[in-house]
């Protein structure tokens, strides 16, 4: 499934095209290296954040979530004076390649 990354929050308006970039680049790394699927990773958070058990694989997908969060923070911050910002990462499916395959 083809998935489409974000940064998101109260200060991403602040960061310019080339650090969203960068931060985007950072997070697809991190899944990369982990061959973790983006959106399982963000659905087993949001389980986690509604207070739901996780079995063994969706706490490590939290964990692998954590990671490509703090790295594409870092990658969009670098540089910046404050890291007290309110930046975050989203993933969503790509609609328009969900539309195509259904």
């Amino acid at each position: 499934m083809s998935f489409i990354i974000s940064i998101e929050g109260e200060h991403a308006t602040l960061a310019s095209e080339d650090e969203v970039a960068d931060g985007i680049t950072a997070a697809r790394e991190v899944f990369a290296r982990n061959e973790a699927d983006p959106l399982a990773c963000q659905l087993a958070v949001e389980k986690m954040e509604q207070d739901e058990l996780l079995n063994r694989e969706e706490a490590l997908l939290c964990l692998i979530w954590d990671e490509a969060e703090e790295a594409a923070f870092r990658a969009v911050t670098l540089g910046w004076l404050s890291r007290a910002v309110d930046i975050k990462l989203a993933v969503r499916a790509d609609a328009a390649v969900s539309s195509l395959t259904h």
